[in-house]
């Protein structure tokens, strides 16, 4: 921020003080998320000022905008990689507190089997590896999640077939 931002910024606090009175924020959970919707407001009214706007409505915009994203942030899933052996395929782990001696064995299996898949299985295989989902897999390599689902069933059964 310039010098001149700050200052305008500093004039300005007020308002975010009133902004979390009036919606009944906790100054010590939202303080910190609402500042950074205000200080953005303060650079775009600075360098790129909308016409007929003021500065007021452009800093609750951005406050009230940075509570939305903080929200939605929250209540995302967060993904938790968990590893899996070609016999775990196609079911979901139910026991999280696995044997890390069987994970480590799992992953190293999956390694190996890297490098007799071909190109589109290995590609899956590695994104598993990394701890992505099937799902998740399909969508990164853009391909619907089905034939994902054939390509992984028909390396199982060959490698079942190379085991066994």
């Amino acid at each position: 921020m310039t010098q001149e931002e700050r200052e305008f910024a500093e004039q300005k606090h007020d308002l975010v003080i009133d902004y979390l009175r009036r919606k009944y924020l906790p100054m010590d959970d939202f303080y910190d998320i609402v500042i950074f919707g205000y200080l953005s407001a303060v650079q775009q009214y600075f360098r790129d000022p909308p016409a007929g706007v003021t500065f007021e409505a452009m800093a609750v915009r951005a406050m009230r905008d940075s509570i939305l994203r903080d929200g939605e942030y929250r209540t995302r899933a967060k993904r938790s990689g968990t590893t899996v052996g070609l016999d775990d395929f196609g079911s979901t782990i139910t026991d999280p507190r696995q044997d890390t001696e069987r994970q480590v064995e799992g992953k190293a299996l999956l390694e190996q089997a890297v490098s007799a898949a071909t190109p589109q299985e290995a590609r899956i295989i590695n994104l598993l590896i990394d701890g992505f989902v099937l799902r998740e897999a399909a969508q990164l390599l853009r391909i619907p999640k089905a034939a994902a689902v054939n390509c992984m069933e028909s390396f199982c059964c060959r490698a079942r077939a190379t085991i066994n």
